[in-house]
């Protein structure tokens, strides 16, 4: 049976999926273009996908605090010096932040329990491959993978390790991949379905000048 976090962000992927496909049914075809003529802005616009949440994003212009996020568990609180801050960068380097953070001790600990060693980790930008296991024993990871839900990040890092085993997706690996991860194929399911939205940049516009987020530190 699927864990309740990964059936919840199916939901609410799909949802945004329908909203940019079907824009007359969700009442978006106003919105087309913004106020300066620009293409209309990817449907998770405003919006981070993180641990397999889509969380809401809400920026403020403090120009006296320095730049930064804040996740508070359900909203992400982005702090600009000016509107002329880019608030899209400063949550993409909150996710690789993340990431550098979480995947290597999820790395050290499904190594222990599958009873393999690796070399070392490496945190980069894949755009083709979600992670690897190289050769020389160094695993690698898309900073991208912080996005999925936690059992879905685990399936990834359980999936290269069993590659430190065998060098090969046979019959012997999945059994192994399975021992530890045994909803491993609906995991693969939820890769494949959303791949786009996990590849996807974060996009974050700024509010109309006129309604200004206020900042829950005021």
């Amino acid at each position: 049976m699927a864990d309740t976090q990964s059936v919840v962000s199916d939901v609410k992927l799909f949802l945004e999926r329908l909203k940019k496909e079907m824009p007359e049914i969700f009442g978006t075809t106003e919105k087309s273009t913004d106020t300066n003529g620009n293409a209309p802005a990817p449907s998770t616009a405003n919006k981070v996908l993180f641990n397999g949440d889509l969380c809401e994003a809400r920026t403020y212009i403090t120009p006296d605090q320095e730049e930064g996020v804040a996740f508070d568990g359900t909203v992400f609180h982005i702090y600009l010096k000016s509107k002329e801050s880019d608030p899209s960068a400063l949550v993409t380097q909150y996710l690789r932040d993340k990431a550098t953070e979480i995947l290597p001790q999820k790395t050290a600990k499904w190594a222990t329990e599958i009873g393999v060693e690796y070399n070392k980790v490496f945190l980069k930008d894949q755009r083709t491959l979600w992670a690897s296991c190289s050769s020389q024993k160094n695993i690698n990871y898309s900073y991208r993978i912080i996005k999925m839900p936690l059992v879905v990040q685990d399936y990834l890092v359980i999936h290269e390790l069993c590659h430190l085993r065998f060098m090969n997706h046979g019959q012997e690996y999945w059994e192994l991949v399975g021992k530890f991860s045994p909803d491993y194929k609906l995991h693969r399911r939820w890769l494949n379905e959303h791949k786009d939205a996990v590849f996807e940049d974060i996009h974050i516009t700024l509010p109309p000048e006129e309604m200004p987020n206020e900042s829950p530190h005021n």
